[in-house]
């Protein structure tokens, strides 16, 4: 629906959203049953007997869950139901084959580390699970038990790592946008601030947003970093980067249009604020309109140094794991 140019107005875009996550729980229920069904299938030893009562209990789950999904009218509903269907389709551990237990279990630990997980989360993993599972012949009850274990934690790693891809997309976006965007409001503003002088003002503010912006750009954090606070919370550093960027960037033009005579090709950043804010009009065009850009924005980018300072002077603040 989206490709219609009318997906967006008020209740279709709800609608379209709702379908979409419909769409995705559906998808969801129907892999994890094959999931089971493949591991029931498997061949086995005549030992090793199919528990047929669970086979038959979480194919009625999963149909029970499935028919929730098609008739759920909530998005929160149809996350329940993704995690829902997930739990079931871990059960397929205790019918997974006694002698692949120990394949599936490390299978699982080697796809964690591949999605760029800390070494400390992949060495406890290790520490809690593989020796159960090297117990498999002996005592396929806990091997088993520790690959529920392993499932849960990759079906819980996938769902943290694919909300942080969306979110950085979501955040990138915005930021590259107001990299773009603003630099370009703030030429304008400069342009017509002889005629209304709030605009320099304006104009200033939009180029140290801008700076800022970029410098939050710069240091978007790879997952290993994201773990250390919650992922949620990340959406307020970037205001509280941005804000200190502004900070910066606004008090850095004052300094320098008041008492630091630094000259770009005999150009001072006073001479350009006095070009641009003069009434009647003085040309404010080419090397002045670029000082009047680019420090704000130099000055906005320099947050990084204000975070870096920060962070030698008073440490980094504990934090705690994604768990």
């Amino acid at each position: 629906m989206r490709e219609w140019w009318w997906w967006w107005l008020p209740g279709w875009h709800k609608k379209w959203t709702l379908e979409k996550l419909r769409s995705e729980t559906l998808s969801t229920i129907r892999v994890e049953r094959s999931l089971v069904e493949e591991v029931a299938q498997r061949p086995r030893t005549s030992e090793d007997i199919l528990d047929g009562s669970l086979l038959a209990d979480v194919r009625l789950r999963l149909a029970e869950i499935e028919k929730s999904a098609q008739e759920a009218t909530n998005a929160d509903d149809l996350d329940d139901l993704i995690g829902f269907a997930e739990r079931q389709g871990q059960l397929r551990s205790y019918l997974c084959p006694v002698a692949e237990i120990q394949g599936e279990g490390s299978l699982a630990i080697d796809l964690i580390e591949e999605w760029g997980v800390p070494k400390t989360v992949i060495e406890k993993l290790y520490k809690s699970h593989v020796e159960k599972l090297k117990k498999a012949e002996s005592n396929p009850d806990d091997a088993r038990g520790a690959l529920r274990a392993l499932l849960n934690e990759r079906d819980s790693w996938a769902d943290y790592t694919d909300d942080y891809e969306d979110q950085m997309k979501v955040y990138t976006r915005w930021l590259s946008a107001g990299a773009v965007i603003l630099p370009m409001l703030a030429v304008i503003a400069f342009h017509w601030a002889s005629i209304f002088c709030p605009l320099l003002v304006f104009g200033l503010l939009s180029a140290g947003v801008a700076g800022s912006c970029v410098s939050v750009l710069a240091k978007m954090p790879l997952l290993d970093v994201a773990l250390s606070a919650e992922l949620e919370a990340y959406g307020r550093r970037i205001l509280s980067r941005i804000g200190v960027g502004v900070g910066a960037s606004l008090i850095g033009c004052a300094l320098f249009g008041w008492s630091l005579p630094i000259s770009i090709q005999n150009q001072t950043f006073a001479d350009s604020l006095s070009a641009c804010s003069a009434s009647p009009a003085v040309s404010c065009a080419g090397i002045k309109t670029l000082i009047l850009l680019g420090v704000p924005m130099l000055l906005g980018f320099s947050e990084r140094a204000l975070t870096s300072f920060e962070q030698r002077v008073f440490g980094n603040p504990k934090t705690g794991a994604k768990k």
